[in-house]
C-alpha cells in the first residue's frame, strides 16, 4: 500500500464576505450605542460647563451680598452703609431725600431694595422719579428728577402751585409767582386730593398757556372752568378755546393774524379784545363796543 502526500492549499479569504461579517446585525447596533451615548457624555459636559460659566457672570456682584447675608453679624460691618449721594437737585434738598430713606444707622448694603427706597422718596410732592443704585462696598447712589413749577391755581381759599401735570407742589397761601401763568376755576379741595380726573384741567390750562405766551408775551390768564370753553385773558386780548382742538384752533388764527389789523399784544388794550376760536374753519373777532 502506497501513501500519497497532498499539498494542502491555504484557503483565501474573500474580503467581501469578511466586510459582510463586519457588518452584521448585532455587532452594528453595538458600535451605534456607543457612539450616542458617547456624543450625549460630551454635549451634556459642555451644557454643564456652559450654565456655571453663565451664573459665574450673573451671579457675580450679587454674589457677594447673598454670602454676605448667609455669614450673618461676622460679615455685616464690612457692608454699613457709610455714604448716601444724590444728584439732580434744584428745589429738593439733600437732607429731605435723606429723610424719605429711613435707614437705621446700622443698616447693611445687602439687606437694602432699591426699588422700595425709590419709592419713598418719590412720596415726596416735588420728585418725579428716582432711581436708586448699590455701590459696594458702602454706598448708596440716587439721581433725582424733580417736577418743576408750571402754573399758580388761584382758588377761593388760597393760591396752590401746580406742575405741568396737575400734580400740587405747594401751597402758597395769599402768596404769588408772576413769572407762571394763572389758572382760575380749579376746585383746590380735589386737586388737593391729586385724582387723574381733578388733575385734568390743569394740565389743560398749562399745555394752553405755554402754547399761548410763546407767541403773545406777558402772563396768560386761563379760566378752566369749562373745558369746552376755555377763557384766555393775555396782553388786553380775550380768547376763547374748545379743550377737544386747541392746538388746531390756535394754528388757524396764528395763519389769520397778519390779515387782523386790529388786534395787537401790546398791553394797552387793542380794539379787537374778544377772539373766539371754538368753531371750526372760522375766527370770530368781537371789537370793543
Amino acid at each position: 500500500m502506497s501513501l500519497r502526500w497532498r499539498k494542502v492549499r491555504p484557503v483565501k479569504v474573500n474580503p467581501r464576505a469578511n466586510a459582510r461579517s463586519e457588518s452584521a446585525p448585532g455587532r452594528h447596533r453595538t458600535g451605534e450605542t456607543g457612539g450616542y451615548w458617547s456624543r450625549l457624555g460630551r454635549g451634556l459636559l459642555i451644557t454643564l460647563r456652559v450654565v456655571a460659566t453663565v451664573t459665574v457672570l450673573v451671579g457675580g456682584c450679587s454674589g457677594l451680598f447673598v454670602l454676605a447675608r448667609e455669614v450673618g453679624p461676622l460679615t455685616r460691618e464690612w457692608f454699613l452703609v457709610r455714604s448716601v449721594s444724590v444728584s439732580g437737585l434744584h428745589h429738593v434738598t439733600r437732607k429731605e431725600v435723606i429723610g424719605r430713606l429711613a435707614l437705621k444707622p446700622d443698616t447693611a448694603l445687602y439687606s437694602i431694595n432699591p426699588s422700595w427706597l425709590a419709592d419713598r422718596i418719590k412720596t415726596h410732592p416735588w420728585i418725579k422719579d428716582a432711581t436708586v443704585v448699590l455701590k459696594p462696598l458702602h454706598e448708596i447712589h440716587i439721581d433725582i428728577v424733580e417736577r418743576e413749577p408750571a402754573v399758580v391755581v388761584r382758588t377761593l381759599a388760597e393760591n396752590l402751585l401746580a406742575d405741568s401735570d396737575g400734580f400740587l407742589l405747594a401751597h402758597l397761601g395769599s402768596a404769588d409767582d408772576p413769572t407762571l401763568p394763572m389758572l382760575s376755576g380749579v376746585d383746590g379741595k380735589r386737586l388737593v386730593q391729586g385724582k387723574p380726573d381733578d388733575r385734568r384741567p390743569v394740565q389743560v390750562g398749562a399745555a394752553l398757556a405755554r402754547m399761548v405766551g410763546q407767541t403773545t408775551g406777558g402772563r396768560p390768564d386761563i379760566n378752566v372752568g369749562n373745558l369746552n370753553n376755555l377763557v384766555v385773558e393775555v396782553q388786553g386780548v380775550t380768547f376763547q378755546f374748545s379743550e377737544s382742538s386747541m392746538n388746531q384752533q390756535w394754528y388757524r388764527f396764528l395763519k389769520m393774524r397778519p390779515a387782523l389789523r386790529d388786534v395787537a399784544f401790546d398791553g394797552e388794550g387793542a380794539r379787537a379784545n374778544e377772539i373766539d376760536l371754538r368753531f371750526a374753519d372760522r375766527v370770530i373777532v368781537r371789537g370793543r363796543g
